[in-house]
């Protein structure tokens, strides 16, 4: 920092930044970087992409980052790792990122999201029963028209996935309740 006369972390955070992305926009690949970088008022590229992965308000930060012209995209809705009781995948699905009240220009800059699972609780014993099939949730959520968004007519495709899994081996967890797949894994 003395190097550099900073006189605060800031600068040494904005330094940095700006480093790293200029080195990444030279060897010609794109970035994402999560939103505390434009929280913290950094200057970014034009073609910055934010992830806006934080729980509380995302909707508000969703609107902001859109509103300064910044491509987004969205997670904070769908920590897969939060340990719940019951189907919890509901709430993944009925997550819209584009439901933030922006406008249509603000909504054609959410460019897509993604999935998270952290390690805090999951380890190689349950990561595919914690990932599957609630991530198909969020999978249809995001590749799915707007209008693709009850869940009555979800849970079935969402059961019909979790039994493909199984037949495939893997120990998908009963996301929609209880209920049978006609080809049950084995031991």
């Amino acid at each position: 920092m003395k190097d550099h006369n900073y006189t605060d972390y800031s600068q040494l955070e904005q330094y940095y930044e700006t480093r790293l992305l200029q080195l990444v926009a030279a060897i010609g690949k794109q970035y994402i970087v999560w939103q505390e970088i434009f929280d913290n008022g950094l200057k970014v590229l034009p073609d910055t992409v934010i992830d806006v992965w934080k729980g509380g308000n995302y909707k508000s930060e969703l609107f902001n980052v859109t509103a300064a012209g910044l491509k987004t995209v969205l997670s904070a809705c769908w920590y897969l790792n939060y340990i719940s009781y019951g189907a919890d995948w509901q709430k993944f699905y009925m997550c819209d990122p584009q439901d933030f009240g922006g406008t249509e220009a603000q909504n054609s800059l959410v460019v897509g999201g993604h999935a998270c699972l952290w390690a805090e609780f999951v380890d190689s014993a349950n990561f595919i029963s914690r990932m599957w099939p609630r991530a198909s949730a969020v999978g249809e959520r995001l590749w799915s028209d707007k209008s693709v968004n009850n869940v009555d007519t979800a849970s079935p495709r969402l059961h019909n996935m979790k039994c493909r899994m199984i037949s495939r081996g893997l120990q998908a967890e009963p996301g929609t309740g209880p209920g049978f797949c006609a080809y049950e894994w084995k031991e």
